[in-house]
């Protein structure tokens, strides 16, 4: 079943156009990826799935039905949720704290049915459990993605959109982020992955899609874009085997 259908997509910041007819396909219970250099448009896709864009044509389906020209709270009650690139964790707040604040877009449900949910999501990210009083600002960034990655999870998305989770990592939080992603999508969340880190991102998805300039240059299986010469080159960083 076809849970996220960009079709057309065509944004623009100012002048420029920054996407130029963009068509995506995301399967529900995918892990989907965007590949691409800095500026090819990867992340301004997320925030036009996300209703942060203004200025967009075409349209963006989840499920089915329109989701173009909804504010961004109503994209997140239908389903989706955004864990933007930098994580943006409130540096005042502790670790649980910044974790529920991921379900505000759920009314009606108890604190202690949430609380319950946090140490659901203290579950999945185990290295979180003995920081979760501790203060946003104290946090590395290894830590700091896990809490906005966990925050995200509690809106109880249908497709969580994660932009450069790796950014700034070390190679070996890198290696546990992505074993999380992995671990996510066994939960049943599908999600939609932008990564400059095109070898960890096409060891965990199903398919990916190539993008240039705005444009999309190639898209498929992982194993079909590791060995495209020209996306090996110019993305990959080497020469198909």
């Amino acid at each position: 079943m076809k849970l996220l259908e960009i079709k057309g997509l065509t944004a623009r910041y100012g002048a420029a156009d920054v996407l130029k007819g963009l068509d995506i396909e995301v399967e529900e219970g995918e892990i989907v990826t965007l590949l691409g250099s800095n500026g090819a448009g990867k992340s301004t896709t997320l925030r036009c799935i996300s209703g942060l864009v203004d200025h967009v044509a075409g349209d963006i389906l989840l499920g089915g039905q329109s989701i173009m020209g909804l504010k961004p709270e109503a994209i997140v009650r239908l389903g989706i949720s955004h864990v933007p690139e930098g994580r943006r964790v409130f540096p005042g707040l502790t670790v649980r704290e910044n974790i529920i604040l991921g379900a505000s877009n759920r009314k009606g449900v108890s604190r202690r049915a949430l609380e319950g949910e946090v140490d659901g999501m203290l579950e999945i990210f185990p290295d979180l459990r003995r920081l979760e009083n501790a203060l946003g600002w104290t946090l590395s960034g290894g830590q700091l993605q896990m809490v906005a990655v966990a925050r995200g999870l509690m809106a109880q998305p249908k497709l969580l959109l994660l932009d450069e989770p790796s950014l700034g990592l070390a190679p070996l939080i890198v290696q546990q982020v992505f074993r999380v992603i992995a671990d996510i999508r066994r939960r049943g969340t599908t999600v939609l992955l932008v990564e400059q880190n095109a070898h960890m991102a096409l060891s965990v998805a199903d398919r990916g899609y190539v993008l240039e300039t705005g444009k999309l240059l190639v898209s498929g299986k992982p194993e079909a874009l590791w060995n495209d010469p020209q996306v090996r080159a110019a993305y990959l960083g080497g020469h198909a085997a």
